[in-house]
């Protein structure tokens, strides 16, 4: 218990009482749910909760802090909870919770250094939020939590200090719609779940709980169990409840008198792991093997390969800054030009003038002066106040890795350019779970930045001087509509591109050992499907490499070799057993935005499939 901390003012009483985490403990260097208890003892009070936590930064402008507002209004006599999802990354300052009236403010510092585990969490959810598996091994690595169905938060970034979440003879028909997509998004990440079969089988047949299990659940009945780990003993448990399945979409890992018992399923970059066997009751509870049989359900995954992350620093930016294609965006150069146009022909009338020489010499030099004075300031007003400047440019590079099963790991590298001193707010929309500032120009050390909870997603506020800029990284996965699969089987390498998204891919190439083939165009709702043999002379003269590739597009061009291929990361990736599918997306929709006409966005975004090719004697 952190404890009550009391508000006394003349309108009302106000206590605050904050809970950490699940149960107290969160993983550190990963988002964690927070929750502030505001208990009204007293009359209505109109207020502000915000908490505030400390991020490292980067040099040189060094740590600054990260604030979370939310509005709330207490009646009389009320109790209400707000909840937030806060990242510190520096436990050395406390976390600061406030609340704020037009009156009086009251704070409290919460340190958070004995609340953080150094190794991912494991949830168990399980009816009355008790954890059925007291036999786990006491030199299991990772922290055990146990809680109820509805304390699952509805905000998918507070998993990610989560590996594994348990479910085990439970309902989940209450569960509010956040909290089904937070856990949809978290699994499509890379989250883990774990679905322990149950006596109550009917559990397994509701809706908002079958939906994630890869087979169908029919009935329970009775089996003789023996560990696949420990087959050769000979030791069977007798009478072990198990559910009965059908329509097995995953994969069958173990069965037993042709029922499957363990099944795993991929969803998206995550993995769903279904256990028919009731470990919750007897005989199989009383079992010495079974905390061994459940850590190895809780095992971390193989370690895929690597992908290139895209780069994104202010060397890069300066230079898209300068180039022509984006001075286009933040200066009007065609009024300009035709500004340019006017004054020198104007000046090119005077000076004809003055050859003709039907105007007395002083009257020609007041009209070349009323002519400069009239110019220069009908320009300055055009282009300071108008003339299409916008006060902003935002520019999103965005790249989707394939993530299976139509879903896309985004990785959004943002820039937001200011011409003006302005405050900025700026939303991302549902789906993303990760935000991180990278640099900001012309800051003031420890400038905050502000997460405003306004809505279903919190916007950011973003205050920059003029002609400055802030860099971020912005994380999103989501259901794309994209998959792609690339195969070698007897000397043939084969394509399938599915997409049945709302966007159409354009200048798509294949690339892999010894070819580097053009595609052209994936539309919308079509399939693109090819063949080629390894065999065969290698298209392009068998040059393979990424650098060779040219874009007609000058953003496209900076972006794809510079930004999401760098020249010093690239070339040993392709020279193996790697293949690679990527196709710009036309028209991309906007994955962040600023809500104001006068801040231009340019978006732009490459879908990508990195598949790792068998070594000839593994085809």
């Amino acid at each position: 218990m952190l404890g009550a901390l009391p508000l006394r003012a003349p309108a009302a009483e106000v206590l605050l009482e904050p809970r950490i985490g699940f149960g107290g403990v969160f993983q550190l260097g990963h988002p964690f749910p927070l929750q502030v208890d505001l208990n009204n003892v007293g009359r209505p009070v109109d207020g502000v909760v915000e908490v505030e936590v400390w991020k490292r930064g980067v040099p040189p402008s060094g740590a600054y802090p990260v604030r979370y507002r939310r509005e709330v209004f207490l009646p009389a006599r009320a109790k209400r909870t707000v909840g937030f999802t806060v990242d510190p990354e520096a436990l050395i300052r406390p976390l600061s919770i406030r609340f704020k009236t037009d009156t009086t403010i009251a704070s409290r510092d919460l340190d958070l250094r004995g609340h953080f585990s150094p190794a991912p969490l494991v949830l168990s959810v399980s009816a009355g939020g008790t954890l059925p598996f007291t036999s786990l091994a006491a030199s299991f690595a990772n922290r055990v939590v146990a809680l109820p169905a509805t304390a699952l938060p509805p905000d998918a970034r507070a998993l990610g200090g989560v590996s594994h979440l348990v479910l085990y003879d439970v309902s989940l028909r209450d569960l509010a719609r956040p909290q089904l997509q937070a856990l949809d998004d978290w699994l499509a990440a890379g989250g883990a779940l774990v679905v322990v079969g149950s006596l109550n089988f009917a559990l397994y047949q509701e809706p908002k709980l079958a939906r994630f299990l890869p087979a169908r659940v029919t009935g329970a009945t009775r089996i003789r169990f023996v560990d696949p780990a420990a087959a050769d003993s000979g030791n069977a448990i007798e009478g072990v409840w198990t559910q009965t399945v059908s329509g097995v979409t995953g994969r069958t890992v173990s069965g037993a008198h042709g029922l499957p018992v363990l099944v795993e399923n991929a969803w998206g970059k995550g993995r769903v792991i279904y256990l028919a066997l009731d470990a919750g009751r007897p005989p199989l509870s009383n079992w010495d093997g079974l905390p061994r049989f459940l850590q190895r359900l809780l095992a971390p995954p193989a370690t895929p390969g690597t992908t290139p992350r895209p780069r994104w620093d202010e060397a890069l930016f300066s230079r898209l800054l300068l180039s022509s294609w984006f001075i286009a965006t933040y200066i009007p150069t065609r009024a300009l030009f035709f500004a340019i146009l006017l004054y020198c022909a104007g000046l090119a009338l005077l000076l004809q003038l003055w050859r003709r020489r039907r105007h007395a010499p002083r009257a020609l030099a007041l009209y070349c002066c009323g002519w400069i004075v009239c110019a220069t300031a009908a320009g300055y007003l055009y282009f300071s106040r108008g003339g299409r400047a916008p006060d902003g440019v935002l520019l999103a590079a965005t790249v989707m890795d394939d993530a299976r099963g139509g879903y896309v790991d985004a990785h959004t590298n943002l820039a937001l350019f200011s011409t003006q001193q302005r405050e900025y707010s700026m939303g991302f929309g549902p789906g993303w779970l990760d935000l991180s500032p990278l640099a900001l120009a012309r800051a003031a050390p420890g400038q905050a930045v502000e997460f405003r909870h306004t809505g279903p997603a919190p916007r950011v506020q973003l205050p920059l001087a003029g002609w400055s800029y802030r860099l971020l990284h912005a994380r999103h996965v989501e259901r794309a509509g994209l998959s792609t699969d690339i195969a070698l089987r007897d000397g043939t390498l084969r394509l399938e591109v599915r997409n049945h998204g709302k966007r159409d891919l354009t200048d798509c190439w294949l690339v892999a050992p010894g070819m580097r083939v053009a595609l052209g165009e994936v539309r919308s709702g079509s399939t693109l499907t090819r063949a080629f043999s390894v065999d065969a002379p290698a298209p392009n003269g068998g040059d393979a490499g990424l650098q060779a590739i040219a874009f007609r597009e000058k953003a496209h061009e900076i972006l794809f070799h510079d930004a999401f291929f760098p020249k010093e990361s690239t070339p040993a990736p392709w020279s193996g057993r790697t293949a690679l599918f990527f196709g710009w997306v036309r028209d991309p929709q906007p994955r962040a935005d600023v809500g104001d006409s006068r801040v231009r966005t340019e978006q732009y975004t490459l879908y990508r499939a990195i598949v790792q090719l068998p070594l000839a004697e593994d085809e």
